[in-house]
């Protein structure tokens, strides 16, 4: 009998790695906005609406790819909870970017 299913890992490692996941998101998701801030220049106490807050939406939108690859990868090692975390997270990150390359989020007032 040969099964060739996909491993499956216990529930209470699952979740313990998934909220490892998500602090480890949070960090790199904070740094990587952080990070797109201060290579626009943007001043939040003085803002220039001609300010170009593309590279922000570029540090975010490919944070949330990543973190989409790495969904990918833990499906494959059957970390079923990690997986809906690490969509949950992605998807967050890319609708950040999606409302505000459209227009309906804006940074400042």
């Amino acid at each position: 009998m040969n099964d060739h299913s996909l491993p499956r890992r216990g529930t209470g490692e699952d979740v313990l790695f998934g909220v490892l996941l998500w602090l480890l998101d949070a960090i790199v998701g904070i740094v990587s906005l952080l990070s797109g801030l201060a290579r626009t220049g943007f001043n939040p106490l003085e803002p220039d609406p001609h300010a170009s807050l593309t590279p922000v939406f570029a540090y975010v939108g490919g944070f949330g790819v990543l973190v989409l690859l790495s969904a990918i990868g833990l499906f494959r090692l059957g970390y079923r909870v990690s997986v809906a975390t690490q969509t949950v997270v992605a998807v967050v990150a890319l609708a950040f970017c999606a409302a505000a390359m459209s227009g309906h989020l804006a940074l400042v007032s």
